[in-house]
């Protein structure tokens, strides 16, 4: 009886915090990156755009679920671009029409990422 009052008692918590661990969870900026690294000859040269970045970029797309997710993925994004120093947006902004994604945002070098719904 006893272990059968814990069981319950150890639902009813993960039930409790379940809702909790979906706010905070976020794609970590480590996994954008490993995903988008594929995409760094096009972003600094342009041309053709290997079948590997495109899963990339729909890979961090369909992560992307929260305002959160697309705030910090943003975020990441513009922080790694300024550390590389080689991301031509023009080609950059191409991406997602290129691969065939919808982000909703324009990328570019002065995106507020905060606004971003």
């Amino acid at each position: 009886m006893a272990n059968a009052k814990l069981i319950c008692a150890l639902l009813l918590c993960m039930v409790v915090t379940a809702p909790m661990l979906n706010i905070e969870a976020s794609i970590p900026c480590h996994t954008v990156k490993v995903d988008l690294a594929t995409c760094l000859g096009y972003f600094k040269n342009g041309g053709s755009v290997p079948p590997s970045c495109c899963r990339g970029v729909r890979n961090v797309n369909n992560a992307a679920r929260t305002t959160k997710d697309r705030r910090d993925t943003c975020s990441c994004l513009k922080t790694t671009a300024k550390q590389y120093g080689i991301v031509n947006f023009r080609f950059a902004a191409d991406l997602p029409r290129i691969c065939n994604v919808n982000i909703h945002y324009r990328i570019s070098a002065s995106i507020d990422c905060s606004r971003i719904k």
